[in-house]
């Protein structure tokens, strides 16, 4: 006896004809009665009653039908659970932006080399614009990302955290004291920015543009300590997520009038085939971040 054979007998029981069956199995139908034959003649089994309107199963074949089913399903179980243990020894590819590997994932991460250190976390760094299409084309499992909208239908997700955006300049800019900066009055004040493909760089110029306003950029980087050094000196200003650059008695924050707060989520490619180690990896960000929301999946 063979798992294929059982496999066969349940689609035979399924239709209690050999030519339905022989047809969903993709075999011929002297095939499958010859399978359905061995079968009996294995066991002295009489598994079937053979009528001119097709076939019902015996009493024994009955009991056959129930014990098959649960030997399969144990082999659904184990093919499963093998696959999950293959999969966790992957490495999972996940994008995370310059600001947000900052501010976000050290407690993400800390806590897979503590509770899941099969987890094998491949780290790809780039803007949130730039790894949203990663994820979209397979090539990355999962990402962190900001939004200040829905996602699109084609990403899975999990809200971890929400963040407020700040304006952050010199404590000897004549702005310095101000307890909360629109955007108008800052359209002439250099700034050091984030990269081009970075959800923020994106976010302020949308919102300059929707004022008719005109973003001062003279600088974009990635380097968060450049955009600090040039913040201290007060050679630039610069719009970044609270915490980010430390505010002491040369750096100040300022609240930004009018801008929402940000949602910064763990998202997949629900089309994909998820992993064991990025199961195991949203499973923790629930843990990390735990309220946030639910895992949008579905």
């Amino acid at each position: 006896m063979t798992l294929i054979q059982l496999h066969y007998f349940q689609t035979v029981c399924k239709y209690n004809n050999l030519t339905k069956a022989a047809h969903e199995l993709h075999i011929s139908q002297p095939s499958l009665s010859n399978a359905m034959k061995e079968l009996e003649k294995e066991f002295g089994l009489t598994l079937f009653y053979r009528h001119s309107k097709g076939l019902s199963l015996t009493e024994e074949g009955e009991q056959f039908l129930r014990e098959a089913g649960q030997l399969l399903e144990q082999e659904e179980r184990f093919l499963r659970r093998m696959h999950e243990l293959g999969d966790a020894k992957q490495p999972v590819r996940l994008g995370v932006p310059p600001m947000l590997s900052a501010l976000i994932f050290p407690r993400l991460f800390q806590a897979s080399r503590e509770h899941c250190p099969e987890i094998h976390l491949q780290l790809v760094e780039n803007g949130t614009i730039s790894n949203k299409e990663l994820v979209l084309e397979g090539n990355l499992d999962a990402a962190i990302v900001s939004s200040d909208a829905p996602l699109p239908a084609a990403f899975g997700s999990y809200e971890m955290c929400s963040a407020d955006i700040f304006f952050y300049l010199s404590a000897t800019h004549p702005l310095a004291s101000r307890k909360e900066i629109d955007l108008s009055e800052v359209e002439d004040v250099p700034l050091a920015l984030l990269a081009e493909d970075s959800f923020l760089t994106s976010f302020l110029k949308q919102n300059f543009r929707d004022r008719d306003l005109t973003l001062n950029v003279m600088l974009n980087t990635n380097q968060l300590a450049a955009i600090w050094q040039l913040v201290e000196n007060n050679a630039a200003a610069t719009f970044l997520f609270d915490q980010l650059l430390p505010a002491d008695q040369n750096i100040v924050k300022i609240p930004v009038k009018g801008l929402p707060r940000i949602q910064i989520q763990l998202v997949w490619n629900r089309k994909q085939r998820m992993s064991g180690g990025l199961k195991k990896l949203i499973h923790l960000a629930g843990q990390v971040y735990p309220g946030s929301g639910d895992a949008r999946q579905e």
